[in-house]
This record gives structure tokens, sequence and C-alpha cells, in this order.
């Protein structure tokens, strides 16, 4: 009764956030739109999102926004944004928040990134490190050992079930139920489907890694936070030391009793790992 309560609770903030505070914009960015939540004050932290495609005001982002300046677009092809059909590489999305950064006049940025935001991030601090105050990536796929091979999130779509086991703890409770139901409708649908395919143009073939990564993540310049839910079973945590290995300035955390949205079943652990770290 009281995970259900939790549960009723953790919608109606969502709703509430979306009735009553206007944190979502698009911004034009070279003829292309891109959304854009904002929130807070202080020092601007960028948050870049999961496969999932968290583009609601969610409690997170508001506890976060309670520290920082917390700027969240939607990568191209997710919600609003558009794009997606000039991002054919990893390269390409580098650029796109390059440029983001540039027309939001951020010459330097702290950044937050969960699974292919996580990604994303690491990447683009590999080619642009000075643009890289702190970095916090949370289980990020974008590395790659055969002997912990990363689960297929495109075939998990075809088995709700099997989705909510692979990315909970927790798969039962009431929480899952609701991020994750068993009868979505037909705008949550399209909107999954459409961000599968979005992700699909970064981490298809190969799948989920970038084969020169490892030996590019040399180049990060900025202190690292590296953070895992210890029963992820979505990309296992035995990446975690994998990522501090190569990432010299580097810690890991692991939250327990976790699985991969940890954004989510782990809330107040996720967002007091990152404000430890970003101070």
């Amino acid at each position: 009764m009281l995970d259900k309560l939790k549960s009723i609770q953790y919608a109606l903030k969502v709703k509430w956030y979306e009735a009553t505070q206007n944190r979502l914009r698009v911004v034009d960015l070279d003829g292309r739109k891109v959304q854009l939540m904002e929130g807070g004050e202080g020092e601007p932290l960028l948050y870049l999102h999961s496969a999932y495609g968290e583009n609601l005001w969610m409690p997170f982002h508001q506890k976060l926004s309670e520290k920082y300046r917390i700027i969240a677009p939607a990568h191209p092809g997710f919600a609003q944004s558009e794009g997606i059909e000039d991002i054919d590489s990893m390269e390409d999305m580098i650029f796109h928040y390059l440029d983001l950064l540039d027309h939001l006049g951020l010459t330097q940025v702290n950044i937050a990134g969960v699974s292919l935001g996580g990604w994303i991030a690491a990447e683009f601090a590999t080619r642009y490190p000075e643009r890289v105050r702190r970095l916090a990536v949370a289980a990020p796929v974008g590395l790659w050992m055969d002997e912990h091979p990363v689960t297929d999130l495109f075939a998990l779509l075809l088995n709700i079930e099997k989705l909510r086991a692979t990315n909970f703890h927790d798969p039962e409770s009431s929480l899952a139920h609701m991020l994750v139901p068993d009868e979505a409708d037909d705008d949550m649908k399209a909107e999954a489907y459409k961000g599968m395919a979005a992700t699909a143009r970064l981490a298809w073939n190969p799948f989920c890694h970038n084969p020169k990564l490892a030996h590019r993540l040399k180049r990060i310049k900025s202190p690292t936070l590296i953070v895992w839910g210890d029963d992820d079973k979505l990309v296992p945590t035995a990446y975690a030391q994998e990522w501090a290995r190569h990432i010299k300035d580097s810690r890991v955390v692991k939250i327990s009793e976790c699985g991969h949205l940890m954004m989510f079943e782990k809330e107040d652990d996720f967002v007091r790992s990152l404000t430890d770290f970003f101070g």
C-alpha cells in the first residue's frame, strides 16, 4: 500500500510541475528545433538524458534545480527536438551539442549524463575537455567487454515484463509499473519507438559502444564521477571499474539495491551523489 501511495505521489508531482512550472522552451539552432527544459539558479549543469527519454520535468530534475541551473535538452529525434536525419554518428551528435552550448553562451559547463546520455557526455569530454568543468556519467553505454555484454535494449521493447526486470532492481514496484506500464497509450508507444529509432542512429552498429572510445578516455581532463546501480541488468555493474580504469581523475559510486534507471528507482541517492560531487 505504501509503495503504491509513493508512485501516485510521484505521478502527481510530475503533473504538478507540468501544469504550474513553465520549464520547457524550444530554441532554434541553425534552423532546427531543440526542446529544452531549464530550472534553478547557480552553476549551469547540463543534463543529458537516457534512451528512456526523461523529457518531462521530473522530481530528480526539481531536486537538482535547488542547487544548480539545470539545462536539460532533448536529443535530436526525441520529444520536439529535430535534426535526427543529420545524425549518422556520434561525431554528429557531439557537434550538435557543441553548437547548442555555443548558442546558450556556455563556454564551460558541468555535465551529467545517464546511459545513452552518459556516453554522449563522455565522448564530448574526450573531444572538448576544456568545455567541461566536471563530468558525471551514470551507467553509461559506450564501452564493451565480451565477458559482460550489454543487454539488447531494442529487443526489450517487445517484452514489457522483461523490460521492467532489466531496468529495475524491484520490477514489481508500483513505480516500475507506472514508468513502464503493461498497457501504454498510443502517444507513449509512439514516443518510445521514436526514441529507439533515434538511439539506433548511434547505438546499432556497433551495438551500444564505440571501439575507439576506451583509448580516447585518457583525453578527459575534468574530475569525473561514475555512478552505477549495484543490480544493473542492462549495463552490468562491472563496467563501472572499466570506465574508472580509463579515466585518470575519476571515482566510482555504487547505489545499493538499484537497477539501471537510478534517477527514478533511487532518486535521493542519485541526486545526492551528483550534488556531493559537483559541490
